[in-house]
């Protein structure tokens, strides 16, 4: 096998589960229906539909594009094929601070979680130390292969999903229907935040392009993969945020809302369990964290295959199959996340409004390029249609979509620095081309008879 070649061993069962459902549900199921119920109250449940219903055409953007351009290079793939070399790599680059500043908040509350069951009133800081050792177990983890780790997520995840079903059958005939009055209790316009914060519940159906090089038959695997993971998904989304929305009180802070699953749990067995509800979540949101890792080194693999970042983070494992240099790109990749929350002494929170604006410039970014690369058949009126629908919530980002503009631009001036290196050394080369050998002089020989005749 060659030494930066990925090999296509993932069929359907591991699409669904390794890569769609452990890539969404860990937060989207603990976390942010208590921030999102919170912010809007029963007006949250309205952003939940309106998401609900956008993701099933939204993953199937990414499926067709998967299957069309099956690549570790992922969006940035999309882009170029669509826009050109250069739009391609703009695109990777600014994936890649995407993914770096997102990816940890799933490992952090994590962390907060476990914590909170270990040692209750502990420092935020000494939260944020926890969640970064969940972060480095979940990079060695991948450092094993896909199938290792795949294994392992699929017998934790069926056994904490079956958990949060249960929970989610005996709290909901406890609610209330009289907490869904008023509506919209803090006026409507905080629909724009909660469908913000929503939106962080919906990052991580494009995680499964990057690994579509690993993917066997990706024009069948992806569209029956993606069918089956937003149903499962919907509905279990939707369960929660009501069950949230009929048995809690809507007046937590936001530290109470990062962990609001416990209060969850005792609404469901009359009996205070934190300690098992803080050790459910962890481990879910392990799982998430795990498969974004994945996701988000062959992000950093495909770039240094493609020289856009350096080489030698595209090597291979001859043992596992994996892109381990890539895998432990992702320590020095997260740690400037994790030191700017240390540093401030701030909690995740503040990432997820700042991570949901930035994926959603990535997703509009891969919308634009399959306008350009599917252009019969229905999937091109489902191509405008989330282009249109994530276009329109733009506006309601706020101030929060400064921080993609910056970014954006951030990848669009190394992007001019690569391009003009390039540049330079074309020129070079072209200017000083290398002197050609001169040939070697046959060494003489010496003939006695020949050099008699010479004399």
């Amino acid at each position: 096998m060659a030494a930066n070649v990925l090999r296509r061993h993932t069929g359907v069962p591991g699409l669904v589960v390794h890569y769609y459902l452990t890539s969404v549900l860990g937060v989207g199921l603990l976390v942010i229906p208590v921030l999102a119920w919170t912010t809007a109250g029963p007006l949250s449940l309205l952003a939940w539909g309106i998401l609900i219903v956008y993701s099933y055409p939204f993953a199937l953007v990414f499926a067709k594009l998967s299957t069309l351009h099956p690549t570790s290079k992922g969006v940035a793939q999309f882009v170029e094929v669509a826009f050109g070399r250069r739009a391609g790599r703009v695109a990777a680059l600014y994936l890649l601070m995407t993914l770096l500043l997102a990816n940890p908040v799933l490992g952090l509350i994590a962390g907060r979680y476990l914590l909170a069951a270990l040692a209750p009133g502990a420092s935020n800081r000494a939260s944020l130390a926890i969640g970064a050792v969940v972060i480095l177990g979940c990079i060695a983890l991948n450092l094993l292969g896909v199938k290792v780790s795949g294994r392992v997520q699929l017998a934790v995840l069926a056994v904490v999903t079956g958990v949060l079903c249960a929970i989610i059958v005996l709290a909901l005939p406890q609610g209330s229907p009289a907490q869904l009055h008023p509506v919209a209790p803090h006026r409507w316009g905080v629909l724009g935040d909660c469908l913000l914060i929503c939106f962080f519940d919906f990052i991580g159906w494009e995680n499964a392009a990057p690994i579509a090089e690993e993917v066997r038959d990706p024009g069948r695997t992806f569209p029956r993969g993606i069918l089956c993971a937003v149903c499962v998904v919907g509905v279990l989304y939707f369960a929660m945020a009501l069950t949230v929305a009929l048995t809690l009180p809507s007046d937590q802070n936001t530290v109470e809302g990062l962990t609001g699953f416990t209060r969850l749990l005792r609404t469901a067995t009359g009996a205070d369990h934190t300690t098992v509800g803080y050790l459910v979540a962890s481990v879910l949101l392990v799982l998430t964290t795990n498969a974004w890792c994945l996701g988000t080194s062959r992000v950093v693999f495909a770039l240094a295959r493609e020289g856009i970042i350096p080489r030698g983070l595209s090597r291979i494992s001859p043992r596992t199959g994996t892109p381990s240099r890539a895998v432990l790109a992702l320590v020095p990749g997260y740690s400037l996340t994790l030191g700017l929350l240390a540093a401030t002494d701030s909690n995740e929170s503040v990432l997820i409004k700042a991570s949901s604006v930035a994926y959603l410039l990535v997703f509009l970014l891969s919308f634009l390029s399959a306008i350009r690369l599917v252009r019969t058949g229905p999937m091109r009126w489902t191509n405008y249609l989330v282009t249109a629908v994530t276009a329109l919530m733009l506006p309601f980002m706020g101030i929060s979509i400064g921080y993609a503009a910056v970014m954006f631009a951030a990848a669009v001036l190394v992007e001019w620095w690569l391009a003009t290196r390039e540049r330079t050394r074309l020129c070079a080369a072209i200017t000083h081309p290398p002197s050609p050998e001169l040939p070697t002089a046959a060494p003489h020989h010496h003939h006695p008879e020949h050099d008699r005749r010479e004399r």
